[in-house]
């Protein structure tokens, strides 16, 4: 239809001017802007145009609105990293909605040398904030390295002081402003002394001189920072251990603290570890946090806690809000040959709002299943390698644009 006209006021006897995008005000323009759920479109819209450009990157505001933007939704996953038995680590794009329209040759890490590119060596560590940290697992103590497949850079990290023998934990945002990025972050690392001696953790910092390394102090409650990367909120890592807790590492004091979940599974019937996982979907609303879920895997039996804000905690607190007793019996009716016997569960990859399972019986048959974290809907999925129900998967996602700066023209 033609637009409609604007009329005289009563009284005037100007006709108001047509309004365009330049009268719409910055305060409106950002709460349009937040309804976009990717760093990608963010881009897009602020290199379009001028005004949009300043709405996000602005001096005054524009940091706080990308921080705002990122909370508000989950990590983009574009993809995964594969270590594989057989052959060097692969990256497998995410074809779970809503997987954003990226090429994913453009995550290959070809671009390191062909020494760590060409051997089952090397491993993916973990992945963080469009950075993805390798460890030589034929080495001890390891070496590693720090790469970002976006930029196709990379950086070699010098061994602890000592030498000590040790594993990566996790990679940790940079010193400062809290952001990430192959010249500010920091690895988080375990090392073993032997001969009885106490273990320690260090932190290597790229933004520090010399070799970069220091070491914690040993918490105060006698945990230990060891434990599998069961996943980030709101900054801060969670460890998993495999005794069946969790703890928090706040990203800035580096201070542990427990995260206080309901068990309800009784870990003395079955000998077993546990593995906890935190998958983020989207949340209600384009302006509401994303949710968050934790999964607990105690054997085949899964427990599904979901973050409920303004609880106890500042961050709010965890609640149970479904569990499946037994893989087996659920999954039997999805796939024919489904063993009847006890199965093994790994959860090897998350999504948005999803996440994968891994079901193994004592022949070590694999079926893999994905499952909705809204509805706890499961499906059975194909492997996609051969590899793929083997191992745990890194879960690669975009980093927000948080250095984006708006330019004077």
């Amino acid at each position: 239809p033609r637009p409609r006209q604007w009329r005289r006021k009563a009284g005037t006897e100007e006709a108001e001017e047509p309004r365009s995008i330049h009268d719409v005000p910055d305060d409106l323009l950002r709460q349009i802007l937040l309804r976009l759920d990717s760093p990608l479109w963010l881009l897009r819209a602020a290199c379009a145009y001028r005004q949009f450009r300043r709405a996000v990157a602005s001096a005054d505001s524009g940091r706080s609105f990308l921080r705002l933007a990122s909370s508000l939704h989950p990590p983009v996953v574009v993809g995964h990293y594969h270590n594989c038995r057989v052959r060097p680590i692969a990256f497998v794009p995410s074809l779970s909605p809503p997987a954003p329209p990226i090429d994913g040759g453009r995550f290959a890490l070809d671009f390191l040398p062909r020494s760590i590119t060409t051997t089952t060596d090397w491993e993916v560590a973990d992945c963080h904030g469009g950075l993805v940290v390798l460890c030589n697992s034929q080495n001890s103590p390891s070496n590693l390295i720090v790469c970002d497949p976006l930029t196709r850079r990379y950086q070699g990290i010098p061994h602890p002081l000592e030498k000590l023998a040790g594993f990566v934990v996790a990679l940790l945002d940079g010193d400062g402003d809290g952001n990430i990025s192959i010249s500010n972050f920091r690895v988080l690392y375990h090392c073993f002394h032997g001969d009885g001696a106490p273990r320690q953790v260090c932190v290597f910092s790229a933004a520090d001189g010399g070799d970069g390394w220091r070491f914690l102090r040993r918490p105060s409650a006698g945990s230990y920072y060891i434990g599998h990367v069961a996943g980030r909120v709101d900054g801060s890592i969670y460890l998993g251990s495999v005794t069946g807790n969790v703890r928090v590492l706040d990203n800035a004091s580096m201070e542990l603290s427990e995260v206080y979940l309901p068990i309800g599974i009784d870990k003395s019937k079955a000998p077993r570890i546990s593995t906890f996982t935190v998958v983020h979907g989207a949340g209600a609303n384009p302006t509401s946090p994303p949710s968050t879920w934790i999964i607990h895997v105690h054997g085949e039996e899964l427990e599904f806690y979901r973050r409920v804000r303004g609880g106890s905690g500042s961050g709010g607190e965890w609640v149970l809000e479904h569990n499946i007793p037994k893989l087996s019996e659920v999954a039997r009716g999805l796939l024919a040959g489904c063993p009847e016997e006890r199965l093994e569960v790994y959860v090897i990859a998350v999504g948005t709002g999803t996440a994968v399972l891994s079901a193994g019986d004592r022949d070590e048959r694999k079926l893999l299943f994905s499952i909705d974290m809204d509805t706890k809907k499961l499906a059975p999925k194909e492997s996609l390698s051969p590899d793929e129900g083997d191992s745990h998967q890194f879960t690669y996602t975009l980093p927000w644009p948080q250095l984006l700066q708006a330019c004077p023209s």
